[in-house]
């Protein structure tokens, strides 16, 4: 091999090189450049019903729909996860998601429930559905004591005792 073949095939080694520096260039700036990521929302027809906050830095959105309901998980204003589920029927349920109790209470005229055990904590209904933090009971209870309240705070319905699912 001459020197000028050598040359040339030094020249096509560099421009390689040169070549594979730009790609990762861009490769490595294309994410920081690309379009913000967008908020997280659910399916269409959700509305945001309720807000909790878990801690200074961690937040619970419920999101309602006449066909469902979505727990959404914030952390410092960022979605983190959420979870979703279809209506449960004409019996109350109690599930444990997120670090929080979504609960549906069929009850007529229910605008609002206590939850929990031993001091209840009075958490708003949203289209049949509430939202509130695991703290308002035992890591180890397997059910939540649930009573429907109307507008005034007065009962609708005896206290229920309903199955944390999840929890068994």
């Amino acid at each position: 091999m001459g020197t000028v073949g050598f040359r040339t095939n030094m020249r096509s080694l560099i421009g390689l090189a040169a070549v594979c520096v730009a790609v990762a260039a861009v490769i490595s700036v294309a994410p920081n450049s690309a379009v913000p990521e967008r908020d997280w929302r659910p399916p269409a027809g959700h509305v945001l019903a309720d807000t909790i906050s878990l801690d200074d830095q961690h937040t619970l959105r419920l999101w309602t729909s006449p066909s469902g309901w979505y727990v959404e998980s914030m952390l410092s204003g960022r979605h983190q996860a959420a979870v979703g589920a279809g209506r449960s029927g004409d019996r109350p349920s109690v599930s444990e998601v997120l670090n929080g109790l979504v609960g549906q209470v069929p009850t007529a005229g229910a605008t609002a429930v206590a939850v929990g055990s031993p001091t209840p904590v009075r958490a708003r209904v949203h289209s049949g559905v509430f939202l509130v933090s695991t703290s308002v009971i035992r890591s180890t209870d397997r059910a939540v004591p649930v009573t429907p309240l109307d507008v005034n705070g007065g009962l609708l319905a005896p206290q229920t005792l309903v199955e944390v699912a999840g929890r068994g």
